[in-house]
């Protein structure tokens, strides 16, 4: 503990001031009356520091949960132990980052006779993803009947993650491209699959389950049902974190565009993983800090880690377009973007003249509560809209839809599109 001395108290203050009052205007009046009201007084005080505790009582705090959603809560349990009384304990719990005691923090106050022990709990809720942390109580204990008073704070070293709130999301399975070995979408390549793709002459190597036997005995020539491989796909998602505009709603449920980018990511990584895909991501404010696409639980764990550190932070055009190049040709990327940063635009026009298969999220927030700055605020917010305006149409030409985030369902109608894009044939030059 931190500055556990035992010091004197107001009511010590009082009472020594009480003594010293009255008896000296028993000496100057010659009032003996006097010295027989503070008397009492003075004898209590006495006995009172003669019985005082020497030592301040054992607190510990734990939460109940490690991990937490968003809005979700907990208990915070307390056990206090002495081994002299305390007449009066007031405890009050440190929290940091993004974690709340319920009414504006809860005062426990108790007292603690030798040898017992005392458990409390009251909840502790989480406002918003990220972590919190429990940096320690503060601790003020009363003995000698209020006489002495001990200020302490106690380490109380814990940490709760609080994982984003990912929104139910589905879509559908088709994607650009499916190059892996196996998995759930359907490649354009004919193999072991279950979708059909038509049915050919037998030829030697051929599985004897994949005879039709139908079309054999119709035409006298055994032929064998044609599928398309299932394979899985590559996803990289890529998130904007060189601005963040709106408000973040500790409690409220109201988000910013870095608030949306998160749990879009998270949830949109969970859907992916779950079915067999391997999933990366790259935070454009870290770009030297990509994760490399993996399948597996492993994976969505590792995601969620980077993603309950994920800051807004400015970078330079250079350091983007380098980590976007390392990103591989045949992945599907998926861009959670407010659209409101010239840097990140260039990029992605880069990008899209790859010829890469990418699908940019709209990040930006319904409502946004500017800041008065000066008179121009407002025009200048106008401004920054139309340059947005433009640079969705710019993608747009290129090909690249920009979709709002609208939980299930947001991507399907752009995938379809995407994948009848790729399977489209090309003119070679």
């Amino acid at each position: 503990m931190t500055g556990s001395t035992w010091q004197p108290a107001p009511a010590l203050s009082t009472a020594l001031g009480a003594i010293a009052t009255m008896g000296l205007l028993a000496v100057a009046l010659n009032r003996p009356d006097l010295v027989v009201v503070v008397l009492p007084i003075a004898a209590m005080s006495l006995l009172a520091l003669l019985r005082r505790a020497y030592r301040l009582p054992e607190v510990t705090v734990q939460a109940g949960a490690a991990t937490l959603l968003e809005g979700e809560s907990t208990f915070v349990h307390w056990h206090i132990s002495a081994e002299e009384t305390v007449d009066a304990l007031q405890l009050r719990l440190q929290l940091r980052g993004h974690l709340d005691q319920p009414e504006g923090g809860r005062l426990v106050v108790t007292s603690v006779l030798a040898g017992t022990q005392r458990r409390f709990g009251y909840r502790l809720v989480s406002t918003r993803w990220g972590r919190g942390y429990l940096d320690g109580v503060l601790l003020e204990a009363y003995t000698a009947m209020g006489l002495l008073r001990a200020v302490a704070l106690v380490p109380a070293t814990g940490s709760i993650r609080v994982l984003p709130l990912r929104e139910g999301f589905t879509a559908v399975d088709a994607v650009p491209v499916a190059a892996g070995v196996v998995g759930l979408h359907r490649s354009r390549r004919t193999g072991e699959g279950i979708d059909l793709a038509g049915v050919r002459p037998f030829t030697p190597g051929d599985r004897l389950h994949r005879i039709n036997w139908p079309v054999s005995t119709r035409t006298g020539a055994l032929h064998v049902t044609n599928t398309y491989s299932d394979r899985d796909a590559d996803v990289v998602l890529v998130l904007d974190t060189s601005v963040e505009v709106g408000e973040s709603g500790d409690g409220d449920r109201s988000s910013s565009s870095l608030d949306q980018a998160v749990r879009a990511a998270g949830a949109i990584a969970e859907h992916y993983l779950r079915n067999g895909d391997r999933v990366g991501l790259l935070d454009l404010s870290r770009p030297g800090r990509p994760i490399r696409s993996r399948a597996g639980r492993g994976q969505l764990d590792r995601l969620v880690e980077i993603l309950l550190e994920t800051r807004a932070g400015a970078v330079g055009q250079p350091a983007i377009e380098r980590a976007l190049s390392r990103i591989p040709v045949n992945a599907l990327v998926i861009v959670l973007s407010p659209l409101l940063s010239d840097e990140v635009g260039q990029a992605l026009a880069g990008l899209t003249r790859a010829g890469r298969s990418m699908i940019v999220v709209d990040t930006l927030p319904d409502r946004i509560e500017l800041t008065e700055l000066g008179q121009w605020t407002k025009l200048a917010w106008r401004v920054q809209l139309l340059r947005r305006d433009n640079l969705v149409a710019a993608l747009a030409a290129h090909g690249v839809p920009a979709v709002p985030w609208l939980g299930a369902g947001s991507l399907d109608a752009v995938l379809l599109g995407l994948s009848r894009l790729a399977a489209a044939p090309r003119l070679r030059r």
